[in-house]
């Protein structure tokens, strides 16, 4: 866990930027539109690394307030020790033209002029024959550690990465949003392989509630019913034999008593207190004045009760 935080609370203008031509989907896709810029080599904000890609990735039309979500990811994730990519509060005068428009401003995870990036996807079409990439129904944990000669390694990761999605409500790891990075020598020998960051978190921490429809989770039945129903279910199944999909509580359950070694992993990213949270998280209210884009105190309060909501029920599960 990660002490005596610092991060950017004003809004990151890339309107001087230089677009990325060559952009054509190398990022993981997804629902939400997203463009790539190249920062300054001088950039203005301390937090910005020089001539380094970026996405600008925006919120769903319906719900203006989504790009929030990765950059909340990113602050949750410094404070509980995972790792997850920077994620800034974008804006553009120029990129719809007479509109302000706000996204998050994620950095990207790897130099693609040194390293390569295989996707999950690569790996499980490799793996499972007529994988539906599409669906994913058929992206399972198993199939996954078995590929993997260094299990102590792929174990800790997925701890750690599962742990992370089951606080947020992350329900969308599918196969394209998780991966391995190979960095090459001059002579094109692998030299290391490591794993991708938590990236593409916008699919959780609520997004899909109105602002009007938050004071209905007041009553316990209708916060359970969200916490632990079909919002509360890993994307990924236990076995590529398994009917059907656990939901986080479970899954982490069988998870543990499959592995004993990474109870104490999940126990350690569950060390952090409302405080800590609440203290990263609370600047962003004021970062934003604009109605449709800002993230009110009452929505940034739900999160935080949501979020607290799974870390006790994922607690309970595992007896911690």
């Amino acid at each position: 866990m990660s002490d005596g935080l610092s991060f950017h609370n004003i809004p990151i203008t890339i309107d001087n930027w230089q677009r990325d031509d060559t952009y054509e989907g190398v990022y993981p896709s997804g629902a939400r539109v997203k463009d790539a810029y190249f920062s300054p080599e001088k950039p203005d904000d301390r937090c910005i690394k020089p001539s380094w890609r970026y996405l600008f990735k925006l919120s769903r039309r319906r719900f203006p307030w989504q790009f929030w979500c990765e950059i909340i990811a990113y602050r949750f994730g410094c404070v509980i020790g995972v790792e997850v990519p920077p994620a800034h509060i974008g804006y553009s005068k120029k990129y719809e033209k007479g509109v302000d428009t706000y996204a998050a401003l994620i950095e990207w995870f790897y130099d693609d002029r040194e390293k390569r990036y295989i996707s999950g996807g690569q790996i499980m079409v490799s793996l499972i024959e007529n994988f539906d990439r599409d669906t994913g129904k058929e992206h399972n944990l198993e199939t996954i550690r078995q590929f993997f000669s260094d299990h102590d390694k792929i174990l800790k990761y997925w701890a750690e990465i599962l742990t992370f999605d089951t606080l947020i409500g992350n329900i969308d790891r599918h196969q394209d949003n998780w991966g391995f990075i190979i960095e090459r020598s001059v002579k094109q020998s692998i030299t290391s392989i490591g794993m991708s960051p938590a990236f593409d978190n916008g699919t959780a921490l609520c997004y899909e509630i109105l602002e009007q429809n938050i004071d209905n989770f007041d009553g316990t039945d209708k916060l359970e019913r969200y916490l632990t129903g079909r919002h509360a279910k890993h994307h990924m199944k236990w076995s590529l034999d398994e009917k059907g999909q656990l939901n986080f509580y479970e899954f982490m359950k069988k998870f543990t008593i499959a592995f004993p070694q990474i109870k104490p992993i999940i126990a350690q990213d569950l060390r952090f207190t409302y405080q800590q949270v609440e203290e990263v998280l609370a600047p962003l209210v004021e970062a934003v004045s604009v109605p449709e884009y800002k993230l009110t105190r009452k929505r940034l309060d739900f999160v935080l009760k949501m979020i607290f909501g799974r870390k006790r029920l994922l607690e309970e599960s595992l007896k911690l």
